[in-house]
Parts: structure tokens; sequence; C-alpha cells
């Protein structure tokens, strides 16, 4: 079967491409261990570098504190450096420098972007690149933090709530930032203060921006008893505690942070402040020069400018490692053919195709049925309130979860195919393993055409040719490089650097809408908003400021700023505003005010798992949280392997061939010896690396993968070899990659790589089910319903419900009470499908006449769980929370005659297990028969019901137990009134219960009109939870059994003639 593409560029492409001068000479054939060679050769090569102005400039942006080394280290007044300190300096500068000639990833001046043009393959890049500079995220914080604790200031500025705000137990928490100069954000770290009135009144009259005098000012007269000193002292430990946010922090959709800070500076006339006015002065010099810099139009000039602001910068702020950022904007001129851009699509397909998460990861499956439990489809739960503690928290693996991350994972039957495609190239030598569309099918994990596809994906590719007529030709490779995941973008954080035209073709792939939408009405109620947020640690502020590419943004933990003039702000939408909902397929973010699903869209790459605040990651994540996960190709088991050879799909390379390198692997160990080296890891000679090289096949060109670094190496140079010995010391484990062919980057003369937003060409319709507010959960011990759940083997409940809780319930009825304790009763089955290792229970419900009913009827139902243990029967006894669902079944009136249904469809379902268990006919035949009957009992006449069951339960492939089949058909006639189910043992009290389900399902189909719900939502829900009752909780049989109830529904409309 052919792989039809499901993505289609969106016509804007950029390229990412290393500004290499060409003609940067690394000394790859010095040994960094060698003291002699580093200092005749390295000290030299050092001053060489050095004395390049685009280097040295290149060089010192990256890594300002290597600047001043160097500087220190070449500078004629100093002393001689010790061979360790020029061994780390010849080591530092070289990575840089091989960066730089190997690599297309952004970073500082040594790589940039543009736009790609789709047409005839070209290629031409030139040297007048531009850099567009701004101030580094860590001093920019370093200096607000000084200015936001000045007392003569704070009064000035306004303030805001922290919409990312948690109240817990009496106590308002935010989460606070790492501190400017942490190499990680850590753990989660709170910060608190006392919920009283006074505070609350603050949280909300600073919903929206108030000058904090003023504010001071409005609790005061709230507040007369207290003081204007506590209520000063009250405010401002809020903005210290980062419960009020200030105006001088600016927001990450202000690119121009700078900016930010000097308009609310000047908001607050601080230049009327004697203190502030000379650094106010400067920051406005300082902003000038940028904007000289980013608009010169020649490379020198722009680098003096740069060393000249950085250095006024340093001095205003001293002490933080970095004073400026900065992008490059190429100077190129690139285009590729569709036939290249087509190729990546297809590839996206495979990727997605052949993905092992196709309806959305581990966590979010368990969150889904978690959702569904407790406050069931269709409830519409505020945010905050679904995330508290006393919700469900977060999901599984989230920073600050309830529930850690499983750690366990089962081997699945695409694991078993990729192993045998790896281990059949390995015995025949070959280098790749080359899909085949066969072989795409059997790396699918589940049906694919029930995969929800993310509507928004990124791909980034290297294309691989000798020239560009070769591409024209067709005669290219691709090979993938970045998919990031399908809420986050790497191309947004770039989008300050193009033009109008460009950004704004950018912006539209970020929309709501498909490439080809089925239906314009399914989408006029989605909206994609753009989620804005600080990262937890100040340097990723350098990579996450994005200007507004959509009309609608969700901010967490900012300021809004000031308006601008020139610029319509995008509408706010609040936190309390959102709302998650779900239906049996996928989980929504909803605007409550407007009724609106929403796609938040993180228009960066920064990661969500640690880098960003949980709160925004569940934001980004939980609107496509049943979506299957786009991501690189998953190696699934084979992860572990020490090779995995190169698979490729046409002309794409899904993935790189692949080694693990461990300490062991070359015997490394510490050079006592020569300590002077300061070398770790050296080993005795190069041996041990050739031989495991040659033992594995592995080539000279590689790329070094160590978490997030990538390092394309030369096995053959001494100094990469060097690069390579150093990381594995510290790690004892690196991978490496197979790089591109030595001339793949011909046709473009360097390294590049393509990035290349696509959207789904006929993205799935998913209408937002109806809502309704949750209900509170019936607790035990003061229910009007005891939930009790026998927990134990599955195989006896069957035993249970037909023989001993009958006799149980019958005892609790006297019929000479004219109120009895339990008005009815009902069950359901119950197994945890995403954690199958975890017990099935039985669970039963009663419905009291009085809640003071509860101690009693507990007190009888440990009595009759102990006689199940004694008889050696699950016996097992938890009383548990009654989640109520008035969305799924509705409300007051509805909800009541559902659980009528209930009890007789648990009557129904026990007369049938009997009457199967007599008569040895099957129960999924049985049941079938029943399913059919239900739905024709729920609805206006029985033709109405048997096609909505048709349109209800989907028309599954392959083969049917044509037996089964009969026997579904025999017993389902009720045109003879039901002739074979009467003639069954017990039957006649199985017609008698369908009988009496009838009359609750007219009653509830009432209900649900008088309502205005549609019932039709509910025959799934129904028919479902007959099965789990007559049959149990197996989705193969339950497909099975649905497919016997459609040829059940199917020969009665045949008999009536309405098919």
């Amino acid at each position: 079967m052919t792989v039809s593409p499901r993505y289609r560029h969106t016509g804007l492409v950029l390229a990412r491409v290393t500004t290499d001068p060409g003609d940067l000479d690394p000394v790859t054939q010095t040994d960094p261990a060698d003291p002699v060679a580093v200092e005749q050769d390295g000290r030299a090569w050092l001053a060489k570098v050095w004395a390049r102005p685009e280097a040295r400039d290149a060089l010192t942006l990256a890594s300002p504190v290597l600047g001043a080394r160097l500087d220190r280290i070449l500078g004629e007044d100093t002393s001689t450096p010790t061979a360790k300190e020029l061994r780390r300096a010849v080591v530092s500068v070289a990575s840089y420098l091989l960066r730089w000639q190997r690599r297309a990833t952004p970073f500082g001046l040594f790589a940039g972007v543009g736009p790609v043009a789709v047409g005839p393959a070209t290629a031409e890049v030139g040297t007048r690149h531009r850099a567009v500079a701004r101030a580094d995220g860590e001093w920019l914080t370093t200096l607000i933090d000084r200015l936001d604790r000045h007392p003569g200031l704070r009064p000035r500025l306004t303030v805001v709530v922290d919409t990312a705000r948690i109240v817990r137990d009496g106590r308002v928490i935010v989460h606070r930032r790492a501190e400017v100069g942490a190499s990680a954000p850590g753990p989660l770290r709170e910060s608190s203060v006392r919920l009283t009135r006074p505070v609350q009144y603050v949280l909300t009259a600073a919903g929206s921006p108030v000058r904090f005098d003023t504010l001071a000012e409005k609790t005061s007269v709230r507040f007369p008893s207290a003081s204007p000193d506590k209520v000063h002292a009250l405010l401002h430990g809020l903005v210290d505690a980062g419960v009020l946010i200030t105006s001088l922090r600016p927001p990450t959709t202000g690119v121009d942070a700078l900016s930010h800070l000097i308009g609310a500076l000047h908001a607050a006339q601080a230049c009327t402040l004697d203190d502030l006015a000379a650094p106010l002065r400067e920051l406005d010099a300082i902003r000038a020069d940028l904007a000289r810099h980013n608009n010169a139009g020649d490379p020198a000039q722009a680098r003096r400018i740069r060393a000249a602001v950085a250095a006024r910068m340093t001095a205003l702020a001293p002490g933080v490692g970095h004073a400026l950022a900065a992008d490059v904007r190429l100077d190129a001129t690139i285009a590729v053919p569709e036939r290249v851009l087509d190729e990546a699509a297809r590839a996206a397909t495979v990727l997605l195709r052949t993905g092992t998460r196709p309806f959305g990861s581990a966590a979010w499956l368990d969150y889904h049925a978690r959702f569904r439990a407790r406050y069931g489809p269709g409830a519409l739960v505020p945010v905050r309130d679904l995330v508290a503690d006393s919700g469900l928290g977060y999901p599984a693996g989230y920073l600050g979860a309830p529930r850690a991350r499983p750690a366990w994972r089962v081997l699945t039957d695409r694991d078993a195919a990729l192993l045998a495609l790896i281990q059949q190239a390995t015995l025949t030598g070959a280098r790749e393993v080359e899909l085949a569309d066969a072989d795409v099918q059997a790396l699918t994990v589940g049906e694919h055409v029930d995969t929800v596809a993310p509507q928004r994906i990124e791909l980034g590719a290297e294309v691989h040719a000798p020239s560009t007529e070769a591409i024209d030709r067709g005669e290219f490779r691709l090979r993938i490089t970045a998919a990031p995941p399908a809420h986050t973008s790497m191309a947004g954080r770039f989008a300050h650097l193009l033009d109008d035209a460009d950004r704004a073709r950018l912006a539209a792939t970020y929309t709501a809408g498909p490439a080809q939408p089925p239906s314009r009405e399914v989408f006029d109620t989605a909206v994609a908003v753009q989620l804005s947020f600080p990262p937890r640690r100040p340097h990723n502020e350098n990579v996450v400021r994005v200007p507004p590419l959509l009309d609608d943004v969700v901010s967490l933990s900012e300021h809004p700023g000031h308006p601008d003039p020139a610029r319509p702000d995008p509408t706010v939408i609040e936190v309390d505003d959102l709302a998650v909902t779900a239906d049996a397929e996928q989980m929504y973010l909803v605007q409550v005010s407007t009724g609106r699903r929403v796609m938040p869209r993180i228009p960066h790459a920064l990661d969500t798992a640690v880098q960003s605040p949980p709160l925004a990651r569940f934001l980004a994540e939980v609107a496509d949280a049943r979506s299957a996960v786009f991501r690189g190709f998953d190696l699934g088991a084979a992860r572990v392997l020490p090779y995995v050879p190169r698979i490729r799909y046409r002309r794409t390379v899904l993935s790189a061939a692949r080694w693990i390198l461990t300490a062991a692997d070359l015997d490394t160990r510490p050079e006592a010896d020569h300590p002077e080296t300061d070398r770790p890891g050296a080993v005795d000679g190069e041996q041990p690396l050739r031989s495991w090289r040659q033992r594995w096949g592995v080539p000279a060109r590689v790329v070094l993968v160590q978490g997030e670094l990538r390092l394309p190496v030369d096995l053959d140079h001494v100094l990469d070899r060097a690069l390579l010995y150093t990381r594995l010391e510290r790690t004892g484990r690196i991978e490496l990659h197979e790089d591109g062919p030595p001339d793949g980057h011909d046709w473009i003369g360097r390294p590049a790589e393509l990035l290349i937003p696509m959207t789904a060409i006929t993205p799935p319709t998913r209408p937002l089910p109806a809502t309704a507010a949750p209900d509170a959960v019936l607790q035990p011990g003061d229910s009007a319903v005891v939930h009790a759940q026998l927990a134990g083997n599955p195989a006896r409940f069957d035993e249970i419900l037909t023989t001993h809780l009958p006799r149980f319930v019958s005892e609790l009825h006297d019929p000479r009470d004219p109120d009895p304790s339990v008005r009815s009763w009902w069950v359901r089955r119950h197994r945890d499908m995403i954690r199958p290792e975890t017990d099935h229970h039985l669970a039963l419900f009663l419905r009291l006449s009085d809640p003071r009913h509860y101690g009693a009827l507990a007190a009888r139902l440990a009595a009759f769980a102990a006689d199940l243990d004694s008889r050696g029967l699950p016996g097992q006894l938890t009383l548990a929370p009654m989640p109520q669902h008035p969305a799924r079944y509705g409300h007051g009136p509805a909800l009541a005659a559902a659980e009528q249904v209930f009890a007789t469809d648990t009557t129904a379902a026990i007369t049938q297990l009997a009457a199967a268990r007599e008569s040895g006919i099957p129960a999924q035949a049985l049941a079938a028969a029943s399913m059919a009957h239900l739905a024709a009992a729920f609805a206006p006449d029985p033709v109405a019901g048997h096609r909505a069951l048709l349109e209800c339960l989907r028309q599954e492939r392959g083969p049917l137990d044509r037996v089964l089949r009969d026997r579904a058909l025999a017993v389902a006639d009720p045109e003879r009134k039901y002739r074979a189910v009467r003639a069954l043992p017990g039957g006649q009290t199985v017609v008698d219960a369908w009988h009496a389900r009838d009359t609750a399902l007219g009653a509830y189909h009432r209900a649900l009109v008088q309502q205005d719900r549609d019932p039709g939502t509910v025959l799934r829900t129904l028919l479902h939870e007959h099965h789990i009752r007559a049959v149990g909780v197996e989705p193969a049989f339950e497909k099975e059994t649905g497919r016997l109830a459609r040829a059940v529904a199917l020969r009665h409309l045949a008999l009536a003639g309405a098919r």
C-alpha cells in the first residue's frame, strides 16, 4: 500500500546555514595532550585566529569568558600561561571553529537564517550577513532585578498579578525562576504568602495593570484600619514574592526587551530620580547604538559598534557573562524545487505512520482516562481546578506531578518488526535498512486511518546533492535533522529577521485551519493562540522572544507591557477563561466565555519538560493530547543496541546510522603518570579506538551526540579524537551518528539545512462535545450512593454477578418496608487499559433513599465481601467516591432516568449471563442481540434506533466468525417475539428484563429531549456499558460484538424495508 502524504508545505521554508568564512584553519592534527605540540603550534595558531576580526568577534560573543582568557594569554604584558591553560584555550577555540565550519544550527554569529524560494535549485551565499543584536536575557534580568528594588521607582510602576498563581491551603503560591547564571533551572521552587482578606483584594484589583501607589490607595480605602505603612509593606512583600509583577519585566512577545524596559522607566518618570537619571540616559544611548548596529550595512562597522556597546553594557551591569545576544539574517539567495518539499512531506508522513505513540503519550492516555472517570465526558473543568492538587494535578512526568513517569516498557510488535529489519541488514552486511511501503505498514502501531495527525508540524532536513543541477534532476537525498514536538516551533524564534510578507506567511502556518478544510463550519469555532511565558531560567529568554504572530495570546506570569500605537495589541485570553473537556477520543481546551476551542502554539523550541513552567506545557499539550506524537524516527527497543544501521525511505534518511560508544569499549583509564597533560580519559595509544571503529564499521566523519550537543567530528584528525575522549570521560557514554556524504553540501558549498513548516492536508473533523460543569464528587460515608469495588480475578466476576450479588441485593429489600434503604442498584466491570497490570474490579453502585443508611449498608457490604473471601472468590472491598457525570448523562430528572437504565441494564446483563451459562450459547451473541434491542428502544422508533446504532458503531474490517454471527441473528428476532431467546433456559427472564429496560430507556430518551440534549450522543455509552456488564472489558471482544450488533441491526432494517 502506497504511503500517501498527509502534510504539505505551507510555501514558507527557512534555510539555516553556517556563516563560516571558508578559510578557518583549526589545528586538527595537533594533539592537545602533547604539551610540546600545544606550546609550539597551539599558541601561534591562537594568535593567528585572534588576529582575525570576524573570528575574534564571533568567539567573544559566544563566550565572553573565553574572549577574556585569550586576551590574557595572548597579551604582551601578562605572565606565561600554564600548559593546562593553553591546552584548554586551544581545545575551546578549536571546538567553536569546528562548530562554525560544520554545523548549520543558529548560535550567535556562527550560523544564520533566511527564506527559501520554491523553484529551480539556487544557492548563492554571500558574506554580508546581517547580525541583529539585542540585550542578553541574563544581563537584562540582572538590571531589572536591581531597578525593581529601587524604593523610589517601585511606587511609580504598574503591577499585575501573576496569572499562573496557585491558591492552596490558605496561601497564594507562585513558582520562582532560577537565579541569573544558573546552568539549569533545577526543581520547582515555590514562593508563597498567606491569603488574607487584603491579599485577596489585591489579587482582584491587580487583575489588570494598576500603578503601585494607586493600588496602595485603593487598598487603604478598602481596609481603613490598616495603616499606610502596613499596606505598603504588604504590596512590597507581594512584589518581592513574585505574586505581583512590575511593568519593568517585558513579556516574551516583545523581541526588543530593552526598549520595553526603557519605555517603562520613562512612563514612571525615572529621569526625575537623581540616581536613575544617568543610567536611563545610558540605556537610551545603548538602545540607539543597537539600532545603528542592526541597520548597519557594513559588517566591519557592525563589529565595531557591537564591541563598543558590549563594553558600555558591561559597565552598567557588571558580573554578567553575556551582555549581548545576536541572530543573523543570511546574505543568501536559496531556492529548492517542489519535489524536494514533496519528498520531505512524504518523510513526515512516514514518521507519523511509524511513530510509537499514534494516540498520544502514555501519560496523556492515562490522564484522559482519569479525566473521563472522574469528571465524565463533556465535563467543562476550569484549568486551575484541574491541575490543582485537589483535581487531577499534572500528567505523569510533569514537574510537580503527583505521579512519576512509568519506568517499564512493553516489547511491541513494532519493536519486533524493526529489530528483525535491523538484524537482517546486519547479517547481510547492508549499511542501511531501506523501508518499503510494506515495511512502513509493519511498523505502524494500530490502524493508521484512526490516527489523529497534528494539524501543524515542522521538519528539519539536510539536502545532500553534488550540485544544484543534480537537485533539479531529482538526484538528491534528504536527511532528517529535526522534528520538534507539534506544539512547539523552531521557526518562530527567527520571525523578527523576516520581512513583513514572510512573517505573515509564517504566522499563517500557526492558525487552526487545515491546508484544505473539508468544511468551513468545522473550524470556525477553533482559534489558534500564541502561548507567551518567561522561561524557568533567565538565560533562555534569548530563544523565547517571538513577536505576536497570532491575534490571540495566552500570557502566563507576565506583565502585558505598554500599548504600542503602531501595532494593535493581540487579544489576551486569561487562564481563568480556559477550561478542559473531553470525549471518548480527545481532550479539548475551551475558552469558556466564547465556547471556542483553543489551540495553543508555542512559537519557539524551548524544552517544555524542564525549561518551561508546567502550566505552559500543560496548556500547549492538552489541546492535542490524544493526537499522534510527532517526533524523529523512534528506534524503540532498538535504541539500546550498540549499532543501528541507517534507516531510509525513498530518498530520505529517516535515521542516520548510530553507534553507542562507552568508556568500557576503549578500556579508558585516567593517566596518573601524566597529570601535566590535563587530559581526562586519555588512553594508552589510539589502538582501542581504531579497533572499535574497525569492529563496528565506524566511518571517520560522524556526529558526536551528547544530550543537546551535536558536533560533527572527523576521527582521522587528532584534535577531533581528543574532543571525543574528553566528552567520553565526562559521561562514560556517547552516541556517534553517521554524517552526510563528503560532497553532500556541495550544492550550496557549506553545511545547511531546511526548516519546513507543514500543515495537515485534511485533518479529521473534531467538533466539541456538549459540555456542562462537573458536579461534586460524592464522598464515602455521607452520600446517597454507595460505590463499592471488589478487586480480583475477572474470571470470577460472572459467578459473583449471577449467583452471589443477586442474593445479597435481595436480602437488602424488605417487601414490607414502604421506604427501602436501597432504591436501585447497578454494576460495571473496570479494567485500567493504560496500566493493564493493575487489578480489575467489579464496581457496585447502590442508590440509597437517604444518606443516613450509608453506614449500615457499608457494614452489610463488608459482611458480603467477607463471605466471598471465605468461598475463595474475590473479596477485596474498597468504598470509593462516586463521581457524577451530568455532561455525559444529563442532570436532574435525566440523571435519575439514566440510573434506572443502568439498573435495568444490569438486570438484563445478569439474566443474559445466566442464560448463556445454562444453554451454552455464547454471551457475545446474546449481548449483540441485546445491544440492537437497546438501540431500537432508545429512539422514536426501531428503524431510527437501528440506524443510530450503525452510525455510532464503526464498521470494522476483517473476518467475522460466521457461526457466532448466525447465533446472534437467530436470537435477535423481535418479529417472532424473541422465540429463540424464550426457548433458552432462563430465556423468558431475559426477555422480561429487556422489556423492563425498554421502559427505562423510553423515559430516559424523553428526559434528554426535554433538556435539549441529543440522545444520540449517549447511545454509544449505553452500548459500551452493556457490553462491559454482559461480556467484559476487552476492546477486541467489544469490536467483535459491535460487528455482530451491526449485523443484527442491518437484518432488522432489511426486514423492515428500510435499508
